[in-house]
């Protein structure tokens, strides 16, 4: 698909202007609609707007925890396809509502994780359901404790 390849590209972008010290943070990074599997588990408030990603977020993947290039490349197939999705325990985002998706990914051996903040104003006036993170969450596998908490969406 040319978005995917669009994506990668601006991915590349993104991370090699960081290396040599002039970061995109600027620059918004589309990923298309919000996935079904978000919008049953999060409601209405994620419905009928885009996913983003901030080219800030992208550098902070890479550079600060580490995700490889090629796992945040694949970002809208992650996001498309979660192993499971949960309430924020920290619902003290801007604007709404928070979920975070437990992939089928690891690094490092530990789970990734990826925060959507829903329905956040970026620039002037449009609203995006925003990508805040994608880090692997390190020690015991947080799942157990999450449903414990009653945290728990939607499982594949």
């Amino acid at each position: 698909m040319d978005s995917d390849r669009n994506f990668k590209t601006l991915v590349g972008v993104v991370l090699q202007a960081e290396a040599v010290g002039r970061p995109r943070n600027e620059l918004l990074l589309e990923l298309g609609g919000t996935p079904e599997s978000i919008i049953a588990s999060g409601g209405e408030i994620y419905s009928g707007l885009d996913l983003v990603v901030k080219g800030k977020t992208v550098g902070k993947m890479h550079f600060d925890h580490g995700i490889p290039r090629g796992v945040i490349e694949r970002l809208p197939q992650i996001l498309n396809a979660p192993r499971a999705i949960y309430r924020s325990a920290n619902q003290a985002v801007q604007g709404g509502g928070s979920i975070v998706l437990m992939t089928f990914e690891t690094h490092r051996g530990y789970p990734l994780i990826v925060p959507v903040h829903a329905r956040k104003q970026i620039g002037r006036g449009r609203f995006y359901n925003e990508v805040a993170s994608m880090y692997a969450k390190e020690g015991p596998n947080p799942e157990a404790k999450w449903k414990a908490a009653g945290l728990l969406l939607w499982e594949c």
